[in-house]
């Protein structure tokens, strides 16, 4: 699996999924079982739409429907979506994402010396960013700031799914393609810019 660094936002857990299996077959998979179970929120319009499976698939793969998930997300980061627009049904990247008071630029920092910031949560473990949460002193005030950045995936070439599957692995395999082409790209696409906004970079827009 890989590990994490300033650019990678997202990764997949291949082998942990294959891992919690209930029949350690080698095409059994946890990733399927929650396909298979949520098979009634994908529309029949949407079972050939590349960009709709993948969006279907992907909330899937995801927390809060899988935790941890199919797809896994840097610790450090709120959220990563994908989500179709409402004008014209182009595919979005949407990421969320804690704003430490300290990856601001100091002229735009907030003027209270004694605000409390997001705090690393001591509970998590992570073999890179660590989990970001709200101050446990709650006695003090606290300025919690936020990001979210949304890009548009035209340039990605999507997994197109068949659309039927005779077999629950032809749906695995293809959820899985797609998830792959997303991964890939978001990295690709968002991880420099997410990089230039938060960790080390932070500040350096």
């Amino acid at each position: 699996m890989t590990t994490w660094s300033s650019t990678t936002l997202v990764r997949i857990a291949d082998d942990y999924d294959r891992e919690m299996g209930d029949s350690n077959a080698p095409l059994d998979s946890r990733f399927g079982r929650y396909l298979a179970q949520h098979m009634n929120d994908l529309w029949d319009d949407d079972r050939t739409d590349p960009a709709a499976f993948l969006v279907w698939a992907w909330h899937v793969a995801t927390p809060p429907i899988m935790s941890p998930g199919y797809v896994r997300i840097r610790p450090d980061l709120g959220a990563v979506r994908l989500t179709q627009s409402q004008e014209d049904g182009r595919l979005l990247v949407q990421i969320e994402t804690p704003v430490q008071h300290g990856q601001l630029a100091q002229s735009v920092r907030p003027p209270y010396a004694a605000t409390r910031d997001w705090e690393t949560d001591r509970y998590s473990y992570s073999d890179g960013p660590q989990r970001l949460q709200a101050p446990e002193d709650e006695s003090k005030p606290a300025l919690l700031l936020a990001a979210t950045l949304r890009l548009p995936a035209d340039g990605w070439t999507l997994h197109k799914p068949a659309g039927s599957w005779p077999v629950e692995e032809m749906l695995i395999d293809d959820a899985k393609q797609a998830i792959a082409v997303a991964v890939r790209n978001i990295n690709a696409d968002a991880g420099h810019m997410v990089a230039k906004l938060v960790g080390a970079e932070g500040g350096h827009w």
